[in-house]
């Protein structure tokens, strides 16, 4: 009994832990099926998951070709798992904004060449011009100079000939005193004629005197007789004598009177002289009046012209500039016309849904203005453009 209480207990406790060991095996047994069980539906949901996204993949991958060959009409398609439905309507989205944005810029691009080439043309007639213009100017500004040269030249003569008026004034001045001083002399010329012919008067008396005196004195020798010879000799050498003074005293007071008479002659010519040497004077005085006004006016004209002529050299500077800047403008505008053909160009790579383009350039030339919702286009001797961006669908987006 002592035995086999304890086997018997030993025996229930390896029975006990072969039935634990038992449930334990079938718990494992039924929880690694279970796990498999799991694995193989996760395996095949990650397989399913990786074939709709390898599909997706495939549609985007086709539809980003299509987009990358330049067609932007490429849509996703349906057909695509529903999880992919808002990346679906995302690259919708996208690829349509594109569209119009690429859209809008082959738009502008158009109107940026009809502009820059209205602009070109524009800018050459301006060119031109303004190039003519430059050179009218400086023709003008050469002509100008000449003028003033002309002028300042004129203006110098002037001077000159107001200081040589000036000096024949002067001159004129002295010479009226030296014609009044010589008809002072004339003058006192005359005066002494008169008194040389007063004195010749009496020689003329004396001699008349001595004649009788020694007509006397003959008459006298002669009553003498022989006596009186000696003496008439000497009475009849002395009438002689007297009558030669007489003659010679008749000569001078004829020679004194003609020249009285050229003298008085002088006297009035020297007079007359006078006179028009003041009438001289006052026309030397009337003419260094009016070539002083001439000489100030010159001056005037000269400084006028300065201006004017300094003024034309800004204006031809001011030109040639314009010019320089009407130039780059032109280069700037031909640049601006060849980039838009070439963006043009690069656009029209791009396949478009055209309506829209299309009948918004139709009723932009019907009405003149552009329709609703495109770009701005204004061409009037200057180019404006305005480029609608889609910025509203890309922030939506």
């Amino acid at each position: 009994m002592s035995r086999s209480g304890p086997e018997a207990m030993s025996q229930a406790l390896v029975a006990l832990l072969k039935a634990i060991m038992l449930d334990m095996d079938l718990a494992i047994t039924t929880y690694l099926e279970s796990l498999d069980e799991k694995r193989r539906q996760a395996e095949n949901a990650r397989l399913e998951s990786e074939q709709r996204q390898s599909e997706a993949v495939k549609a985007i991958t086709r539809a980003l070709g299509g987009i990358a060959a330049g067609d932007l009409t490429t849509r996703l398609e349906d057909g695509l798992a529903p999880e992919f439905d808002q990346l679906k309507a995302d690259f919708n989205h996208t690829a349509a904004a594109l569209a119009r944005t690429l859209s809008s810029v082959a738009q502008s691009a158009d109107s940026i060449g009809s502009s820059s080439e209205e602009v070109g043309r524009a800018a050459d007639d301006l060119s031109r011009r303004t190039e003519h213009q430059a050179m009218r100017l400086e023709q003008t500004a050469a002509a100008l100079n000449q003028i003033t040269g002309s002028v300042k030249r004129a203006a110098d003569g002037a001077s000159q000939a107001a200081a040589k008026v000036v000096s024949t004034r002067e001159e004129a001045r002295h010479s009226g005193e030296i014609v009044g001083n010589a008809v002072r002399a004339i003058s006192e010329i005359a005066k002494s004629s008169q008194e040389i012919s007063q004195i010749i008067g009496v020689i003329d008396e004396i001699a008349f005197q001595t004649n009788l005196l020694a007509l006397n004195a003959g008459v006298e020798a002669a009553r003498a007789g022989d006596a009186g010879r000696g003496f008439a000799v000497v009475a009849q050498e002395v009438r002689a004598l007297a009558q030669r003074s007489a003659d010679a005293a008749k000569e001078i007071k004829t020679l004194i009177a003609t020249s009285s008479a050229q003298v008085e002659q002088g006297v009035k010519l020297m007079a007359e002289t006078g006179d028009v040497s003041e009438r001289i004077i006052d026309s030397v005085v009337e003419i260094d009046e009016l070539v002083a006004g001439i000489a100030s006016s010159s001056r005037e004209q000269s400084l006028g012209l300065s201006d004017i002529n300094t003024a034309v050299s800004e204006m031809d500077q001011g030109t040639q500039q314009n010019a320089a800047m009407v130039e780059q403008t032109t280069a700037a505008v031909h640049s601006l016309r060849s980039e838009a053909a070439t963006l043009a160009e690069g656009v029209s790579a791009f396949v478009l849904d055209s309506a829209p383009r299309a009948k918004a350039k139709a009723a932009a030339s019907q009405t003149g203005r552009p329709a609703r919702g495109q770009p701005v286009y204004a061409t009037a001797g200057a180019t404006a453009l305005a480029v609608r961006t889609e910025t509203s669908e890309w922030e939506e987006f």
